[in-house]
């Protein structure tokens, strides 16, 4: 299916790998302009030159000044305004995955707010006024399903995902009538990079791949998996990113689409 993405400007951030990486290399393939967007510069422009992308924006996206460089580069790189903006940038800032809320320090709070929140605002921020003045945006924030879900450790990332999910839907129904769209894609466990490398030294063999180490989590019960039976793949979460993305779908805004294999099993 043609979802009308050719030529469209994107940037993805944190899409050196992972799941953004898979989001670039679907998009790319759709024909979307993109703009690859990591900390590591080799890393960034090795996806780049794999999908044949316009350009890439190297930095972190931790203050003012560091975001407003990454997007004055992304922009320069696809000549043009970011019409289709996913933040997909993120991640456990503290590693916290073993601490009660109660024994989290403030400082890990404030450093997962400052990854996981604050970059995807501040992009939001330079975006916004230039997709509502071409009357055309798409605004895809990538958040977790701890966000509605949480664990009884890891407070500090979920609370972050759960403040972005929350600003995406305010600014949802800010943008009433300008044909911007802002929707929330939530993962579940998603077999990416570090998940991948623990599952290889957990059954000794360094060579397995994605779906064989996915395939022994699944019979091996490593996790409480969700109703589906197994850990999801990266371009089960970029399929959804395009749908989200396309210009043919203006209709959906405020949602927040669970890629989880049913792994949160509350209404939205």
């Amino acid at each position: 299916m043609d979802l009308a993405l050719k030529g469209r400007r994107v940037l993805v951030t944190g899409s050196s790998s992972g799941i953004g990486e898979a989001i670039v290399h679907m998009l790319a393939d759709e024909g979307a302009a993109v703009v690859v967007h990591g900390r590591n510069r080799e890393r960034a422009e090795k996806v780049a030159k794999e999908i044949n992308a316009v350009g890439v924006a190297i930095g972190e996206l931790a203050t003012d000044e560091l975001v407003a460089s990454v997007h004055a580069e992304a922009t320069a790189a696809l000549s043009g305004n970011i019409e289709i903006l996913i933040n997909n940038a993120g991640g456990n800032a503290a590693g916290n995955t073993s601490k009660s809320p109660a024994d989290i320090s403030i400082d890990d709070f404030i450093a997962n707010y400052r990854a996981n929140t604050l970059g995807a605002v501040r992009l939001c921020q330079l975006c916004v006024p230039d997709m509502v003045a071409a009357k055309f945006g798409r605004i895809i924030n990538v958040s977790s399903a701890v966000a509605v879900q949480p664990n009884n450790m890891g407070a500090d990332y979920s609370a972050a995902k759960a403040a972005l999910n929350n600003f995406t839907v305010s600014l949802a129904g800010s943008l009433k009538g300008v044909g911007v769209t802002a929707n929330i894609l939530s993962p579940g466990i998603i077999m990416v990079d570090g998940l991948l490398r623990s599952g290889r030294q957990r059954f000794g063999d360094p060579d397995m791949s994605f779906q064989e180490v996915s395939d022994r989590f699944a019979s091996e019960k490593v996790f409480d998996m969700p109703p589906v039976g197994r850990v999801g793949m990266p371009r089960e979460l970029a399929m959804v990113a395009c749908m989200l993305a396309s210009p043919l779908q203006g209709f959906i805004t405020g949602a927040n689409y669970r890629v989880d294999g049913g792994q949160v099993r509350s209404l939205n």
